[in-house]
């Protein structure tokens, strides 16, 4: 397998990969409950993080490992393990286990397109509280990806950088669709049907100011065809296609399938296609 060059974003230290437990995604029958409880939540985090490989403006292996970040947080608060309780013959355990917390972040900088983008370290503080003075020790997870979600096999024990810190992800530095993008474009389409392009789509940004510690706005594409103005605008999770015709500006409601590259796009292009070229192809 290939080495990867990485560097590991906030968390000091080298984690090193000690055993690997997931090479079918489930951890050997040895490991003592919690470990074998948190590598099970550690993979099922990994698999609801999703894919990224239709997500727009993650080209690079960092800003990819980024968004695994980012989706992995809203997984993990239900991680952890109780103390067990004893029912009949069988005997409980008063030892448990911290919820995960997000412990490093590895891109992998020179990866290509169909290799892994990097590695997420999750990490718990387990209590030993059936041993003498209850003894304390960090447990730690690490999960790759690849741009199409949590890589099979990938999920290693590893050294837990000390102290035990949680790290957050990166912001989302990617465009966004404003929520009174719509009606904002809706409006000036009403009011400006006559004008050219250019002068629609400055119209509407100039109402969709950037705040002042938020994200970019997305860019407003208008095109026109006679009396017919199509717009649109494109960010990581949604489209916005509005058209303009015989004096009516209404959005359009398209199957993402179509949205994506390859079929029609997001494109202010799109927007002035037939309606019957939007039927879902399923």
């Amino acid at each position: 397998m290939r080495e990867h060059r990485s560097r590991l974003i906030v968390v000091a230290g080298a984690i090193a990969a000690v055993v690997a437990f997931a090479a079918c995604s489930s951890p050997p029958a040895e490991r003592g409950r919690l470990e074998q409880q948190l590598d099970e939540q550690a993979v099922s985090a990994a698999g609801d993080a999703g894919f990224i490989s239709q997500s727009t403006g993650l080209e690079a292996p960092a800003d990819g490992i980024a968004e695994y970040a980012r989706r992995i947080g809203s997984h993990l608060s239900g991680t952890g393990v109780e103390p067990e309780q004893g029912s009949g013959w069988m005997p409980g355990s008063p030892d448990h286990a911290d919820p995960f917390v997000l412990v490093g972040i590895e891109p992998y900088d020179d990866s290509s397109w169909q290799e892994p983008v990097g590695a997420l370290v999750l990490g718990s503080r387990l209590t030993e509280a059936s041993v003498e003075g209850a003894p304390q020790r960090d447990y730690c997870v690490r999960l790759e990806f690849d741009r199409w979600g949590f890589v099979d096999g990938g999920a290693t024990t590893v050294d837990c950088p000390g102290p035990l810190v949680a790290v957050a992800p990166p912001a989302d530095a990617r465009a966004v669709i404003p929520e009174q993008a719509e009606s904002v474009a809706i409006a000036v389409l009403a009011a400006s049907a006559d004008a050219p392009a250019d002068e629609i789509a400055a119209a509407i940004a100039a109402q969709l100011p950037q705040a002042a510690d938020g994200p970019p706005i997305a860019e407003v594409q208008v095109t026109r065809d006679g009396d017919r103005v199509g717009l649109a605008m494109r960010d990581a999770h949604d489209c916005l296609l509005v058209r303009s015709a015989n004096g009516v500006a209404e959005r359009l409601y398209v199957p993402d399938i179509l949205l994506q590259p390859g079929e029609l796009g997001c494109t202010a292009e799109t927007a002035l296609m037939p309606d019957e070229a939007f039927a879902s192809p399923h």
